[in-house]
């Protein structure tokens, strides 16, 4: 018995949990198979939101990136290279495609517009997922933490409509590895991460509530540089084109209705598909919202391990976002992975690190799956979850700073 209780302990201690990792293979093993060739057939509208992308940067090539902001300019070219994109169950006369990002984000857009469409999708998708793989890997570097990082449905939603959230939840995960023993690549991944400003909210708050001034001093220098380097590239105009269709975003697309509900995974679209009207809806998102970063910043002034601040932030920056979609909830499979190096505790847990792992890949998983079946707003109870687990966690008696935390 004591064997067994030593062995239990070193695993418990390691993070390894077998019936885990079995778990997470056998769902990616299940997606594979049920997805990979509705993809590879295109029955599944395969690169429905990167078509939107590589449409914007052709027309920045051609000298007219300002005009990728314009709905209807856009929609003819979209057309023309993902026609599928105007059938069932995607017709763009009712679910379209605009390009909403800063234009800084152009110049990812013209590069990948260098290619045709076809092989564009596919060295975007294998890029993102060979970045996905090794920010898992530097974050928690065994072979069960990449695995729980593909065996999620925000991982499935992203490669199939080619969106942005994995680059960016990689680029967050990067950022945050490097805060402490990289400072000034810190600050400059940070200026990167403004064509995804939405999760960059509470990262200026942190870095100024805990003294990281390398870190914020570079990221402010950095920001305008690259904003000076798009206009000289792309044209001065992207950046009204860019405040026109942000405001088209706010009042007429995101927050107001032209967007199902269901869509947006955020405690205002949960608020509103349940229907409650817009102000009250928006007042209590913002209280919310308000609740969460005091509480973000309570936790990275705490005396608690750098991984259960890691992943307060990443839990924290989707629910005060009033838009964010499913595919966006990668960042809680960072989390997750941010949460496997927690030290685990010795006696009297409220919920053991292994358990509580468990809990939240169930959940990420069921309510993952689950979203396209009920065409519901599942992120605010995926973040809950999130938030739970770290709160049993920081409750554990062996929950002191290991050695080398003390500035974190």
């Amino acid at each position: 018995m004591n064997g067994i209780a030593v062995a239990h302990a070193r695993a418990e201690h390691s993070g390894y949990d077998r019936a885990l990792a079995i778990a997470c293979l056998i769902v990616l093993s299940l997606t594979l198979l049920l997805f990979v060739p509705k993809t590879v057939d295109g029955s599944g509208a395969t690169g429905i939101d990167f078509s939107c992308f590589w449409s914007a940067g052709t027309m920045a090539l051609d000298g007219h990136a300002a005009a990728a902001y314009d709905w209807q300019q856009l929609r003819q070219l979209i057309l023309r290279v993902h026609p599928i994109v105007n059938q069932a169950p995607y017709p763009l006369d009712q679910n379209p495609v605009p390009f909403f990002y800063p234009p800084v984000f152009l110049f990812v857009a013209a590069l990948v517009a260098l290619l045709p469409f076809p092989t564009a999708f596919w060295i975007w998708s294998s890029a993102k997922l060979l970045c996905w793989a090794l920010v898992t890997f530097a974050i928690r570097p065994r072979f069960a933490a990449v695995l729980l990082a593909f065996a999620t449905p925000p991982v499935l939603y992203d490669f199939i409509v080619g969106q942005s959230s994995l680059p960016a939840a990689s680029l967050l995960g990067v950022i945050l590895l490097t805060l402490d023993r990289r400072p000034i690549i810190s600050g400059l991944l940070i200026a990167l991460l403004i064509f995804k400003p939405q999760y960059g909210v509470l990262l200026p708050l942190v870095l100024i509530a805990t003294g990281r001034w390398r870190v914020f001093i570079t990221a402010s220098l950095a920001i305008p540089i690259l904003m000076l380097l798009t206009g000289l590239t792309f044209g001065w105009d992207t950046f009204e084109g860019f405040r026109a269709a942000a405001t088209f975003a706010t009042t007429q697309f995101h927050l107001t209705g032209g967007l199902a509900w269901y869509k947006l995974q955020s405690i205002y679209g949960a608020l509103r598909f349940a229907g409650v009207g817009y102000e009250m809806a928006m007042a209590l998102h913002i209280a919310v919202a308000g609740a969460v970063a005091i509480w973000v910043l309570i936790m990275w002034r705490r005396n608690v391990s750098f991984a259960i601040k890691a992943a307060s932030l990443l839990g924290g920056t989707l629910l005060v976002s009033p838009y964010f979609a499913i595919y966006d909830t990668a960042l809680l499979t960072v989390a997750l992975v941010f949460l496997m190096n927690v030290p685990a505790a010795e006696q009297g847990s409220l919920l053991s690190k292994r358990s509580a792992l468990r809990i939240g890949y169930g959940v990420l998983v069921l309510l993952g799956f689950a979203y396209p079946i009920a065409l519901a707003p599942v992120g605010p109870l995926m973040c809950a979850t999130i938030i739970a687990i770290i709160w049993t966690q920081c409750r554990q008696p062996a929950m002191s700073l290991q050695s080398g935390d003390a500035r974190r």
